[in-house]
């Protein structure tokens, strides 16, 4: 071999190994996939539809039974971002009624007996809440078909409502979903879907991965499936890979997912049963203190802030805890979230007799944004004392409500006497 090829070979072997190492640093190894062509509904956001009551003469083919109520709605189509289509709802006083829906999936302005859907209880045991999934058609572009989620309270009102009126609540975002072949596994992931740019951007707003491979991915606000990214690749652990989107494409109908250092995985799992994560943090006393320093006690920990309208309406019972129950082993520990004078906040807790541990914002921020990823408020944790979750408060889970009369409820049954 002359001095020119064995030279040559050098300069192609470092250039590989350049090139490798360079791949490691920057993303590592990527894995490729396509988006499936239903967009799919986020179930954890809801927008409530008055149905109302409509004398129109059209409609009286659609009832079978003399007794029936109609009422009709538009309802919101996440695909175009309007509330354009045409619902008409079929339901009688008595209880064992079984609502239906009409739903003008085609967007034609008429309504077929194919476009009639049955309504089914959520519980078996609860005559009051219905439900149905229904799949809207998509004209333009590269999805075929759009999914809402509806729900009906049956036999409920609100304040504002009319005699005759009907509650439903639909979801108002959908996802775009896909999957990608990752070391032999098929991952599931989805994305915000935008309507007015038609794309979808994994930097920015909701996104989730199917960690556990059940075929479906948990959007609550504290599941590890789920993030909402600021600005950010956010990194997902499947055993021990961790993941983020380098890139999703609708146009080019591509994702690329790349691998990440485990260093680079932030997130701090919780779950029932799981002991919750330490953390330092500074109260408005200016004391520096440890999660673990409330070990021996149950311990309700709110994340909330005065700017937070449901927050406020919360406060009330959070007090009533507070002065009910500190006489059975319970302690109260707030991470604020306002962004404002830490003076004035502190005037405000004591405004409103709020006389528990309360963390200073931004003692907890890198907790609460890179770790916990909390981004719906108020949330809030029962933790026991050996530092284990109780409840995330996510009564459709079967846990603990921890909200509203509820709490107080909940707190009564489960601290000793």
């Amino acid at each position: 071999m002359t001095v020119k090829s064995t030279a040559a070979l050098f300069s192609i072997s470092l250039f590989l190994t350049v090139n490798f190492v360079f791949a490691k640093s920057y993303g590592g190894v990527e894995y490729t996939g396509q988006f499936e062509k239903t967009l799919v509904p986020n179930t954890e956001e809801f927008e409530r539809v008055i149905s109302k009551p409509t004398a129109s003469e059209q409609w009286k083919s659609f009832i079978s039974d003399a007794d029936s109520k109609v009422t009709t709605a538009k309802l919101f189509n996440p695909s175009t971002g309007e509330s354009s289509i045409l619902s008409i709802l079929i339901d009688g006083e008595d209880e064992d009624f079984n609502p239906v829906i009409f739903i003008d999936v085609n967007a034609d302005n008429s309504l077929t007996p194919d476009e009639k859907f049955s309504l089914k209880r959520l519980k078996s045991d609860n005559p009051y809440l219905w439900e149905a999934t229904i799949s809207l058609g998509v004209k333009d572009g590269f999805f075929t078909a759009c999914s809402i989620y509806l729900r009906y309270f049956k036999s409920v009102t609100l304040d504002k409502m009319s005699p005759g009126e009907r509650l439903l609540t639909q979801s108002t975002e959908v996802f775009a979903r896909g999957g990608v072949d990752v070391k032999g596994r098929k991952v599931l992931v989805q994305y915000e879907y935008k309507a007015d740019s038609k794309k979808v951007n994994p930097q920015t707003g909701w996104l989730g991965m199917d960690i556990d491979g059940n075929g479906d991915i948990d959007m609550d606000n504290l599941s590890f499936e789920a993030a909402k990214a600021d600005n950010e690749s956010v990194v997902f652990k499947i055993g021990d890979t961790y993941l983020s989107t380098k890139k999703a494409d609708i146009s080019k109908n591509q994702i690329v997912i790349r691998e990440h250092e485990a260093k680079e995985y932030k997130r701090l799992e919780l779950s029932i049963g799981k002991e919750f994560p330490d953390f330092t943090f500074t109260d408005y006393e200016g004391n520096k203190k440890k999660f673990s320093d409330f070990r021996g006690k149950f311990v309700l920990l709110d994340v909330w802030g005065f700017w937070c309208p449901p927050c406020r309406k919360e406060l009330p019972y959070i007090r009533e805890a507070y002065k009910r129950f500190q006489g059975r082993n319970l302690e109260i520990v707030g991470l604020n979230t306002d962004e404002g004078d830490a003076v004035d906040v502190k005037q405000t807790m004591r405004t409103n007799d709020m006389k528990w541990t309360v963390a200073k914002f931004e003692s907890v921020v890198d907790f609460l944004r890179s770790g916990l990823r909390i981004n719906s408020f108020p949330t809030t944790l029962l933790i026991s004392p050996q530092g284990k979750i109780i409840s995330m408060s996510r009564e459709e889970r079967d846990e603990l409500d921890l909200r509203g009369q509820d709490l107080l409820k909940s707190l009564d049954k489960t601290l000793p006497r």
